[in-house]
């Protein structure tokens, strides 16, 4: 059984700022501009932060958090040398084939959205537990504690990461690389894993494998933050050079072509990252798919990312003449999700979702995860909001030469282009 979320009860005093005596003056400024913020946006009795507190707008704990290691060098990339494990972890015990697991991106907020989708995700049982990236505001040992691990500090309640029977992953996104990754790689990791590895989860990159399908995790997180400072600058962090192209490491390419050798094995693959390959809505970032491509030469692929804060849904595109994808986005788990119309028509959206849900006098957009079921040789998507409404269906087999078929249901609440 999944491990359960915190309860909704707790009432911490939002006012309260402790552990600061040790701090950096410019951490401390960080922390207080943080959670000074939020203060007017919550009740006496809340004891989670407002999910207005992270809109764009409020922008002085953004920028402080940032400044904290704008400056300084990022962790040393792992990988899975000198470990027990290569990377590649069984789906389902032998014997099974259907393993469920549940997926949520941009989640670790510590609002209570966050934690009321922790809860959805345990309530489902999942064999496994994925999240696609992004701690916030800057992934730091404090944020990962307190949004992650369930760890209450500063007044508000922790919210833990649910962990599914088998175990749970968590990909790398921007905002823990503005922490330098450090957090991430040395505190979260080693708190997930296959249940009661003692290697825990070793990279940031990884696979899980079954007869028919297998689940390959991408780090586009590492190399996606870019020049410190030029990088934030709207117009300039969309110069490859200056924002960062979201490469992958060489390492993740040899254990892709060695290890896990999709051009030799193949087999229908969902592909996880924390960045898009393309969008409807914002930039995209090109260069992973171009430095895996021939690894899927011939293959079509499910590609699901975070990033984007929104559930966004898209037919079957090859924007580069190079991969074949049927892309979804599902970044809206945990920060306010963005409402917007798509700005980029040549991009073949097929649904996004709208609704507004006017929380706390702000236009944000209404949160979600995914539940995916394999059975046999079929993926099944289930997209569910916030209140747990299933919105979209969807279905992929393997079908010949690489390719995928697809079946879909609307459930009616999730609007076509």
């Amino acid at each position: 059984m999944a491990t359960p979320a915190p309860a909704l009860t707790q009432r911490r005093d939002p006012k309260r700022l402790v552990s600061l005596s040790n701090t950096p003056f410019l951490g401390r400024l960080a922390m207080v501009n943080h959670y000074m913020a939020m203060v007017d946006k919550l009740s006496a009795t809340s004891q989670f932060p407002a999910l207005a507190a992270f809109l764009p707008k409020n922008l002085i704990p953004w920028v402080s958090s940032y400044l904290k290691f704008a400056f300084t060098k990022k962790f040393k990339f792992p990988d899975y040398t000198g470990k027990v494990s290569n990377g590649i972890y069984p789906l389902s015990p032998a014997g099974s084939s259907t393993v469920t697991l549940a997926i949520a991106g941009d989640w670790a907020t510590g609002t209570k959205e966050s934690a009321q989708i922790a809860q959805h995700m345990c309530d489902k049982n999942s064999d496994w537990t994925i999240h696609l990236g992004d701690v916030y505001y800057v992934g730091d040992e404090t944020e990962v504690n307190e949004n992650c691990l369930g760890i209450t500090e500063h007044g508000f309640a922790g919210v833990k990461w649910p962990h599914g029977a088998r175990g749970s992953f968590a990909l790398n996104g921007n905002h823990e690389m503005y922490a330098n990754g450090t957090a991430y790689f040395t505190k979260f990791l080693t708190t997930l894993g296959p249940e009661g590895d003692p290697e825990h989860q070793p990279a940031s990159f990884f696979c899980l494998d079954s007869e028919h399908w297998r689940i390959i995790a991408v780090d586009t997180g590492y190399n996606s933050v870019g020049v410190p400072l030029l990088s934030q600058v709207p117009g300039l962090k969309s110069i490859a050079a200056i924002g960062g192209d979201c490469h992958l490491q060489p390492e993740i390419l040899t254990w892709l072509r060695d290890v896990v050798k999709p051009h030799q094995v193949q087999k229908a693959t969902l592909l996880l990252s924390h960045h898009q390959y393309f969008s409807a809505f914002e930039q995209r970032y090109p260069k992973p798919a171009n430095q895996i491509a021939d690894l899927f030469k011939g293959q079509e692929l499910v590609w699901i990312w975070g990033h984007e804060h929104r559930l966004a849904i898209y037919d079957k595109f090859n924007p580069d003449g190079i991969l074949t994808a049927y892309g979804r986005c599902l970044g809206h788990s945990g920060m306010p999700p963005e409402t917007g119309k798509p700005k980029h028509a040549n991009v073949p959206l097929k649904f996004y979702d709208p609704r507004s849900s006017k929380l706390e006098g702000s236009d944000v957009g209404v949160n979600g995860y995914l539940v995916a079921t394999i059975n046999g040789k079929a993926l099944t998507l289930e997209y569910r909001d916030l209140a747990d409404t299933v919105l979209f269906v969807e279905t992929f087999t393997p079908g010949a030469n690489g390719s995928l078929e697809q079946v879909f249901e609307n459930k009616g609440l999730v609007k076509p282009t």
